[in-house]
């Protein structure tokens, strides 16, 4: 695996805060229409930190958009 820079293990860490806060308030109040927003907030984050690719250049350095 490459290696991640701050910036992605920030997002991982928030994600991940974000969906294990919300599945145990799903769990101890057996309700999850009142957790859903953070459980789908933090798995797109903790998609976009893990499926994200860096555009490359011809010199195989990353882009700055």
């Amino acid at each position: 695996m490459k290696t991640i820079d701050k910036t992605k293990t920030t997002v991982l860490a928030i994600g991940t805060l974000a969906v294990i806060g919300s599945l145990t308030g799903a769990i101890t109040n057996l309700n999850l229409m009142d957790y859903f927003f953070p459980l789908y907030a933090g798995l797109t984050l903790m998609g976009v930190a893990l499926l994200h690719k860096e555009e490359k250049t011809e010199n195989g350095k990353a882009c700055k958009a």
